[in-house]
């Protein structure tokens, strides 16, 4: 599956993100919605979502937030903020993974919303938001995708590729990780649809 930006470029932003989140919400007192209604207009979620090196490597947090907030930002009563942390990590890993910009995943599922899930641990917020992204956003995964641009059910696919439907129908929901795949399941797979196995590795 393609992604936004190569993958290595991924943890640097996760964390950029979430730094942003902890300045702008408890240094400059701005709410979640606030802040990424900034982080967009500003320009600046569109260099995060193509990884601009200038921005996401050659500049630290306080210089990104001047340039969304258009002055120099406040810093002097940092706190900290415990699920911004998370907020941040899953959403730059949502639009990374989902191809989608930020306005079009936070116009369906707003921060302040994602910031209810504050009450769960960080390892059951991050699916749960996961899945709330997915489903508003109408997302398929790789798999299914292809195999219905190829007109095939999944009984048809599982024929065909000598894949069990079992395996396909989990591979679909999510319930097994696609990636963990045997070799010779993912040939099979990619053979049967006309891709490459890469296209259908979530």
């Amino acid at each position: 599956m393609v992604h936004s930006y190569d993958r290595r470029y991924l943890d640097i932003i996760q964390e950029k993100l979430t730094n942003l989140f902890r300045l702008a919400t408890y240094s400059e007192h701005m709410s979640l919605d606030e802040f990424m209604e900034k982080f967009i207009s500003s320009g600046m979620a569109q260099k995060f979502e193509t990884a601009n090196p200038i921005y996401v490597l050659g500049k630290s947090e306080n210089e990104l937030l001047e340039i969304i907030l258009g002055r120099e930002p406040d810093l002097g009563s940092l706190e900290i903020n415990v699920y911004a942390s998370w907020l941040g990590y899953v959403l730059a890993y949502a639009q990374w993974y989902l191809r989608k910009t930020y306005k079009e995943i936070t116009d369906l599922f707003p921060c302040s919303q994602m910031g209810e899930y504050a009450l769960y641990s960080e390892g059951e917020a991050i699916p749960k938001i996961m899945k709330v992204i997915k489903e508003r956003i109408s997302y398929k995964p790789p798999l299914q995708e292809y195999r219905e641009k190829a007109g095939y059910t999944q009984a048809q696919l599982a024929e065909i590729s000598c894949v069990p439907v079992e395996k396909i129908i989990s591979y679909e929901t999510d319930e097994e990780d696609i990636s963990c795949a045997e070799a010779g399941t993912l040939y099979n797979l990619a053979k049967a649809l006309g891709c490459s196995m890469e296209d259908i590795i979530c």
